[in-house]
């Protein structure tokens, strides 16, 4: 409804993080970004991706922030690895859409959405994953780059299942489409 609040709208926020290693400049700063947002937000569930996905919202609510990214290093063999986009939002699916995901979720994806993948298995896991949520909103750090488009053959795969495809390299770059996300929302 425009006007509720967020709250009233929105009850769960799912974070899916991209740390293959075409994701190795920006993986830190989104998995700082996971923590800050489980630490202010009520319900934050984070999980990581490359060839498979892991959960991480435990390790990342570790008080201590350095054993907090050990533990994420042992939890995510693979770290900086290819790219399988598709098969991982399927095992996500799987494995964990059906506890963390509900018409009042919100997905949050955090790529470049370079997926070595059929883009097939990608577009089918984001319609069933579509079926489920709120809102599925895609954050790339390639778009605040001049002359970007969402050529790839994943986020081609990606595009006609998403509410939003925004930039997200930086601090800067999401204070701009905050807006725009919390609208989507």
């Amino acid at each position: 409804t425009a006007g509720a609040p967020l709250s009233e709208i929105l009850e769960r926020l799912v974070l899916l993080i991209d740390v293959s290693r075409s994701m190795a400049d920006y993986s830190f700063f989104y998995l700082r970004l996971a923590r800050a947002l489980g630490a202010e937000l009520g319900d934050v569930e984070s999980f990581i991706f490359h060839t498979r996905m892991t959960a991480v919202s435990a390790a990342l609510h570790d008080v201590d922030p350095w054993r907090a990214q050990e533990r994420l290093h042992l939890i995510a063999q693979g770290w900086a690895g290819g790219t399988r986009i598709g098969e991982s939002l399927v095992q996500f699916n799987r494995e964990h859409a059906a506890r963390s995901v509900h018409r009042r979720t919100a997905v949050i994806i955090m790529s470049d959405g370079y997926d070595t993948g059929d883009p097939t298995v990608l577009s089918g896991a984001l319609a069933e994953l579509r079926r489920r949520a709120r809102r599925i909103v895609w954050l790339n750090p390639l778009c605040s780059r001049p002359g970007y488009a969402p050529i790839s053959q994943g986020m081609q795969a990606a595009l006609p299942h998403l509410d939003l495809l925004a930039p997200g390299a930086d601090l800067a770059s999401l204070r701009a489409v905050l807006p725009a996300v919390l609208d989507v929302l």
